[in-house]
């Protein structure tokens, strides 16, 4: 491996570091909007308001919300995998 290759592989794990921190951060988000999700449905159906449309609205976020978390955290957990393989390209290890 010549240095271009390894200045452009180094150069790509910077760039998926910095996507998967933002990736992070979008999780986080999606985390918090399910519990204010949670919030909603308890105040539409248990809450001092009652208000069942409240409740289903509150259902409905928790479930697109957690989804997302979802689906956030499973790209995290590949991202971190290829940035693994990368590094070990780096270091020689070939059966990356």
């Amino acid at each position: 491996m010549n240095v271009n290759e390894k200045n452009n592989i180094i150069r790509e794990a910077q760039q998926q570091t910095a996507a998967l921190k933002k990736i992070s951060r979008w999780k986080m988000i999606a985390m918090a909007v399910s519990t204010l999700g949670v919030a909603l449905a308890y105040a539409g159906f248990a809450g001092f308001i009652q208000s069942p449309p409240l409740g289903v609205l509150g259902v409905a976020v928790t479930v697109i919300a957690a989804g997302a978390a979802l689906i956030f955290n499973l790209g995290l957990k590949n991202g971190r995998r290829n940035v693994t393989k990368m590094l070990k390209i780096l270091e020689g290890d070939r059966t990356a």
